[in-house]
């Protein structure tokens, strides 16, 4: 493992590097699932480096990403992070995004998202946690319930694709709502022998 911050059991998390660059651009150009998108744009390598400096020049930071790599072979296969971190109110919003498409629908998110939770919750104390999903992405609203986040509204008509306007899905975690979450995650995975 290279630098890991948190250590799940079959991933960890680690800080973005210059040497992310090329494979996160590379995942949006060749990415087939666009109905989450309201459209694609072009990012190159140089783009998403200049994005990683940005994120380790504030201090305290506003936004931490993260690496999620495989612990077997210390491959990255996405990134999550919190962003607009609000230190004195203590709540954040969560992103993450995976590829490629074979690392999908193998509990990779859930394990990566409660790993992120630790820390916030854990380390940097945060009372809430919320996060965004585009109407369209039931898969992502799918996985944010998986994790123990619960609905919390939605933004009507607040965006566009092709003409057509969509909710914003709200989505929110308090601490005693993720520490309920990441129990019976556990529980269910001593269950599953591990998996």
């Amino acid at each position: 493992m290279r630098n890991p911050i948190l250590v799940g059991e079959r991933l960890y998390l680690r800080p973005l590097e210059a040497s992310d660059a090329e494979l996160l651009a590379t995942t949006y150009a060749t990415e087939v699932a666009t109905f989450m998108e309201r459209g694609r744009m072009p990012y190159s390598p140089l783009e998403f480096a200049r994005w990683i400096e940005r994120l380790h020049a504030r201090q305290p930071p506003r936004d931490i990403d993260f690496a999620v790599c495989l612990r077997a072979d210390d491959r990255f296969i996405g990134y999550n992070g919190l962003s607009d971190i609000d230190y004195v109110e203590r709540t954040a919003e969560s992103e993450s995004d995976f590829g490629p498409e074979e690392v999908r629908n193998r509990g990779y998110g859930t394990e990566a998202k409660h790993l992120l939770l630790e820390y916030a919750f854990d380390r940097l104390h945060l009372h809430a946690v919320h996060s965004f999903v585009w109407e369209p992405n039931a898969r992502s609203a799918a996985a944010l319930i998986k994790q123990g986040y619960r609905p919390a509204g939605r933004l009507k008509w607040n965006d566009v694709k092709a003409g057509v306007y969509r909710d914003t899905l709200v989505f929110d975690i308090l601490r005693a709502d993720w520490i309920a979450a990441r129990d019976a995650w556990r529980a269910g995975q001593a269950g599953a022998g591990g998996r």
